[in-house]
């Protein structure tokens, strides 16, 4: 039965890639500070990762497009930074890259799991849910490549900021639409509820790494943060991606008369 085998192994892909996140975000903070640490364990990780979004493209169709730009971004990406090629553009592809690999295989792990039989609802709201879920998506990626402009000290920390706040609020309206819609299934509202507390989260996350980066000292505190804060990123846009399939699931437009 189709789930019985591809939920586990969709969910398995998604966990390394979430792994490899965090250790690649570990390292590359520390290498800013003249250190490497984790730097094997994740090249190990990432290597597993990839294994195991491919065996999710064979199994899933419908994420092969996601996790195949995701693993070739990263492939590439990934193959530049260890020829010390590419600086910060290619940190900044590899970044965006891994957060759609794991944006890929969550969305892989929902769509293996069979839709739940209920009425559909109208979105009547302009723009509709769907396309307000899908700008924030493309957001929160520019805001991850943002992120790893300032990991790798090509960018300072305002820009990052302030694109920070615009998209927060982008975040806000979208989750707070899709929360707030008349009759909108269990489905939707608990996505966005969880999106919704993510990104606020995630701003915390923020403030306590540069607080910490501040210091100017590689210490342990620091690169925690840093991972937290990366890794719910990574965890926030892929839950912007898994509101939109659930909002495409339950959510019809409204019908224009002429």
């Amino acid at each position: 039965m189709r789930g019985s085998v591809d939920v586990p192994i969709a969910s398995l892909a998604a966990f390394l890639a979430l792994a490899s996140i965090a250790s690649g975000a570990w390292a590359t903070t520390a290498n800013s500070f003249g250190g490497n640490d984790l730097q094997g364990l994740h090249r190990i990780v990432s290597v597993f990762a990839l294994l195991a979004a491919g065996a999710v493209m064979i199994r899933l169709p419908s994420a092969r497009a996601l996790i195949g730009a995701g693993v070739a971004g990263c492939f590439l990406a990934g193959g530049l930074l260890e020829a010390r090629q590419g600086g910060g553009v290619a940190g900044l592809v590899h970044a965006v890259a891994a957060s759609v690999l794991f944006t890929g295989c969550m969305r892989g792990v929902l769509l293996a799991t069979p839709a739940a039989d209920m009425n559909f609802v109208i979105d009547s709201g302009s723009p509709s849910l769907r396309i307000l879920a899908k700008l924030t998506w493309y957001a929160l990626l520019m805001q991850t490549a943002l992120g790893a402009l300032y990991r790798h000290n090509l960018v300072g920390l305002m820009p990052h900021v302030a694109c920070a706040l615009l998209v927060m609020g982008l975040v806000m309206y979208a989750g707070i639409a899709a929360w707030s819609t008349e009759n909108a299934p269990k489905p939707v509202t608990r996505t966005a509820m969880v999106l919704l507390v993510a990104t606020g989260c995630q701003m915390l996350f923020g403030i306590a790494a540069y607080l910490y980066r501040a210091e100017a000292q590689p210490a342990a505190p620091m690169l925690l943060w840093s991972v937290i804060h990366v890794a719910v990123g990574a965890m926030t846009t892929a839950t912007c991606a898994l509101m939109e399939i659930q909002i495409s699931r339950y959510v019809r437009p409204a019908v224009v008369a002429l």
